[in-house]
């Protein structure tokens, strides 16, 4: 399976600007997320899940999951607002 950050990383020298977990939003349509500790809420308006020392809120509009695995998750929709908690 393909792995957006392992890509990443192949083409640098020093990996430390990944942290626990890493996440990428496209245009405010999906949202790709490495380093999930699993999911704790799903709706259309609200995905939460836990990452290292919290949890990730994902609010929006139509949000779906498209891609979920042990540790990477992709979400779909009208994403308005991601929050560290």
């Amino acid at each position: 399976m393909f792995n957006f950050f392992s890509e990443i990383k192949k083409g640098l020298k020093d990996n430390e600007i990944f942290g626990e977990y890493n996440l990428i939003s496209i245009s405010g349509k999906i949202l790709y997320v490495e380093g999930h500790r699993g999911l704790t809420f799903i709706s259309k308006e609200l995905i939460a899940f836990k990452v290292k020392n919290g949890r990730i809120n994902i609010e929006g509009k139509n949000l779906s999951l498209s891609e979920l695995t042990d540790n990477v998750l992709k979400i779909s929709g009208e994403i308005k607002n991601i929050e560290a908690i």
